[in-house]
Order: structure tokens, then sequence, then C-alpha cells
């Protein structure tokens, strides 16, 4: 069994990085967002605006007992904290501009309008995580690996979480 968490901010590349891992390895993908519950970026701000402390441990709650349940690649904020026997935990960087290009392309939106959003989910989550779990999670001490996106490609960044697994198996 072999249990991977990979983080970022917003449009770092944890979804294409999840879907090309479980693929690759057969393993199930866990990525429960709070997007899943909107149809807006203004309804998924108000989410983090309104969300209290009961709804986000709920939340988090199905994360933690999805991935109980064997293999998985988890790419959820938080998954590297909470899913506490993790094997391996990675955390992927990219700059505001080039998320907000991502971003803005794959939702069909202004690149300003992107990045202003961002900005905002960005702070309303890491005050939101800081404040419930008490997680900085802009603190990556404890990660395996820190990979920018922005220099290292999805299909290298593949292997070289194939070849971390290899080393923990």
């Amino acid at each position: 069994m072999i249990k991977i968490c990979v983080s970022g901010l917003s449009s770092s590349g944890k979804t294409t990085i999840g879907n090309r891992i479980s693929e690759k390895l057969g393993i199930m993908h866990i990525n429960h967002s709070y997007k899943h519950y909107t149809k807006s970026n203004d309804e998924l701000l108000d989410i983090l605006k309104k969300s209290n402390e009961k709804f986000v441990r709920d939340f988090d709650s199905r994360i933690i007992e999805a991935a109980k349940k064997g293999s998985c690649i988890v790419t959820t904020w938080l998954g590297p904290w909470l899913v506490k026997d993790a094997d391996i935990r990675i955390w992927l960087e990219a700059d505001i501009k080039e998320r907000a290009k991502r971003y803005a392309k794959n939702n069909k939106i202004d690149l300003n309008d992107a990045e202003e959003f961002l900005r905002t989910k960005d702070l309303l989550t890491i005050t939101e995580f800081k404040t419930i779990y008490n997680i900085d999670i802009m603190e990556h001490s404890f990660f395996d690996l820190c990979i920018n996106t922005e220099r290292v490609s999805a299909d290298d960044i593949v292997n070289m979480i194939e070849m971390l697994t290899k080393n923990k198996k």
C-alpha cells in the first residue's frame, strides 16, 4: 500500500499530477475540493468567507476516511497534514502569474480576474487552515519534495513521484 499526498496553492498542478499518478500507478485519486460545491468563483469565495469550523472539519474528515481505504494519491490543500500515514508528501509551487494564466485558460476568464480571484482564495484558505487547525500551509519543511511546476514538466514530476514510490515500497 502507498499513500501519496500532493499539496499546493490553486492552479499549481495538483489535479493534473494526481490524475496522471492515479492512472500510472492504478491507485485511487482523492481530489475533494470546495469548488465541487459551487457554480462560480463568487460562490466559492462565499464558502471560504462563511465556512465554519464544523463544515471544514466534516469536509476534511471525508478526505481522511477516503484515504484509509487503501493506496491513493490525495491532491488537496491539507492532505499532507491530515493523512498522518502518508508515505510521500509533495508540495507543488508556481508563481501567481503562472497560476493565474492556468486558471484563466481552464476557466475561460480574464487573466486579471483570475489573478485577483487566486490572491483572494489563497489568503482566505491559508487563514482558514491557520485559524481552524493552526497549520501554516506555507511551511514545507516536512515535505519529501517541493517542485516548481513552472520549471518541471508534468511528465517529469510523475516520473519523480513514481521513483519515490519505488523507494518507499
